[in-house]
């Protein structure tokens, strides 16, 4: 679960967010984020209604909260994150989630391996 200090939920955040941040794409994730001056990571997630009806968004929206939760502890902290889901990833499972997630982060520079 993501604590409600890390979340990004207020519209003028994500605008902020979306106007000054770097957006880096794979086939089926789409991350924007943006540096801050604060210690904390604050993260958003957006699918939209091309993925699916209600059912179907919420479900890939739990599995990216459940993802990110995952990759927190090695992500770099002094970023706000948008995670935009593509149409393809309600076919992928958990772990193929995961997995596109690391791998954005891992491209990007923004995870930290902790021995």
């Amino acid at each position: 679960m993501i604590k409600s200090e890390n979340r990004l939920r207020k519209n003028k955040h994500f605008r902020y967010v979306y106007k000054h941040g770097v957006t880096k794409s794979l086939k089926v994730l789409v991350l924007t984020y943006v540096e801050n001056k604060t210690k904390t990571v604050k993260v958003g997630f957006s699918v939209s209604k091309k993925i699916g009806k209600s059912v179907v968004r919420n479900k890939v929206k739990r599995r990216l909260r459940e993802s990110f939760v995952s990759l927190m502890k090695n992500v770099k902290t002094n970023c706000y994150y948008i995670f935009t889901a593509r149409q393809g990833i309600e076919k992928l499972t958990y772990f193929e989630i995961r997995q596109n997630m690391l791998d954005i982060f891992k491209k990007n520079g923004l995870y930290v391996e902790n021995n």
